[in-house]
């Protein structure tokens, strides 16, 4: 008996050793400031937002990130920065055949926790279309992905913009922003007028993102759009030049397109022991590096998802 015991305040003693290390890290170091930033994100954006006080920040630094996620930085994508999706170009990307790639991105050395996601490559973006849900799950309840999907005949399938969900338990039917579909607008929670962040694409395959009201969009004859937020690369130039995007480390779903009219769907997995999820500002890196010049996070946390 006396033999289990010095045991047991032996693993005591080394348990109270790390906790007094951890401690240590997380409050007096800039690395374990950091990190409860970031994990601070993650709680703010959410559905338990009420739980960040608990990264033991102040409260205007709380209120700080808040307002840095509410108001993101944004910049309208200049349309004629697509010089190679022009005139023949465009009869070309029409009839060429589609040309689908998947590829598994991992997290590195540089990473702020593991994650590990899908990279789908589509080469024609006239393939690419939004379609909304008909809410075949129930009264007052969304559509899954995987149900969308197969109704439309889809090889790829990516969840879109947000959604008002009051019960909190992801089964919203009414989407929050901008939504347009075939050329028409949908209806939503916003004011056709009311200009919000947004991504789309156009009637020649070019992705558009920015501040733009339904009427503005339609002008610009965007035939697909979805609203959601941060924009993370607009015009070849990386919106997240500081931190790490405010929103921590979630999984992720983003839309980017190449100059010479590649589609990019990046989706992180996420809350996993294997794959945790990622800041925006690594998604962000990744596209870049993938030749992304626009690239816009659409809803992530548990609506990431990739059919």
């Amino acid at each position: 008996m006396k033999h289990l015991r010095k045991i047991f305040k032996r693993i005591l003693l080394l348990l109270s050793i790390l906790l007094l290390i951890g401690i240590g890290i997380l409050f007096g170091t800039s690395y374990g400031r950091e990190l409860r930033i970031t994990m601070a994100g993650s709680i703010l954006t959410s559905q338990h937002p009420q739980y960040a006080k608990y990264t033991f920040l102040s409260q205007k630094e709380l209120d700080k990130l808040q307002d840095r996620i509410n108001h993101p930085k944004w910049s309208n994508s200049d349309e004629h920065i697509y010089k190679k999706i022009a005139g023949k170009r465009l009869e070309e990307l029409k009839n060429q055949p589609l040309e689908i790639d998947v590829e598994t991105i991992k997290s590195n050395k540089d990473s702020r926790f593991l994650f590990e996601g899908k990279l789908v490559t589509i080469s024609n973006p006239f393939n690419v279309k939004l379609v909304s849900h008909q809410g075949t799950q129930g009264a007052n309840r969304g559509e899954k992905i995987s149900v969308m999907a197969k109704r439309n005949h889809a090889l790829v399938a990516v969840n879109a913009s947000g959604f008002a969900d009051e019960t909190g338990r992801g089964g919203g039917n009414v989407a929050t922003g901008i939504v347009i579909e075939n050329g028409k607008a949908i209806v939503t929670n916003i004011d056709k007028n009311t200009p919000t962040i947004i991504t789309g694409l156009t009637k020649f395959g070019q992705m558009i993102t920015g501040n733009y009201s339904t009427q503005q969009l339609l002008d610009k004859q965007v035939v697909s759009a979805a609203g959601f937020m941060p924009q993370l690369i607009v015009n070849g130039e990386k919106m997240i030049t500081e931190g790490d995007g405010g929103w921590g480390s979630a999984p992720r779903s983003i839309m980017a397109q190449k100059e010479d009219g590649t589609i990019m769907f990046l989706v992180i997995d996420g809350r996993q022991t294997h794959s945790i999820g990622a800041t925006l500002k690594e998604c962000q890196d990744i596209l870049y590096e993938k030749g992304a010049i626009n690239a816009m996070a659409m809803d992530g946390g548990s609506s990431a998802t990739l059919y």
